[in-house]
């Protein structure tokens, strides 16, 4: 799926498909889902198509049908081998060239320090939000 996603220049996540069903791949992911959504902001989950998807997306503002940010949540079992972190960075690259906003949380850094997490993601979907104002 993933090759045939990058062989179609990206095509199929430009759909920016998801449901209002929350579906979430860890309970870290998910911790980090009502915690934005506890300050106030629309987050939509998985969002993307088929196995290709975004663990996070955060609505704008001003534009509901847009996003500001894409959030990926890393578990540390996860990225424990070198070619999942090469795969991650291609995979950043390539949403990068279709114009998302990638903001990577490492479960290890929200766990050993949720509030300094929390204040440098709430940061940067601040800073978007005014950028596209």
């Amino acid at each position: 799926d993933y090759l045939e996603y990058v062989a179609s220049g990206g095509e199929r996540l430009q759909g920016n498909s998801y449901t209002d069903t929350l579906c979430f791949d860890s309970p870290f992911e998910e911790d980090v889902y009502h915690t934005l959504v506890h300050q106030g902001y629309t987050i939509r989950t998985q969002v993307g198509c088929s196995d290709y998807r975004i663990d996070l997306a955060v609505v704008n503002n001003n534009r509901p049908g847009e996003f500001l940010l894409g959030i990926e949540c890393d578990g540390a079992s996860y990225h424990s081998s070198p070619t999942a972190r090469d795969r991650d960075r291609l995979r950043q690259q390539v949403l990068e060239r279709l114009g998302w906003k990638i903001h990577r949380i490492w479960s290890t850094d929200w766990f050993r320090n949720k509030p300094v997490q929390v204040r440098l993601l709430i940061e940067r979907i601040e800073q978007l939000q005014q950028m596209n104002s």
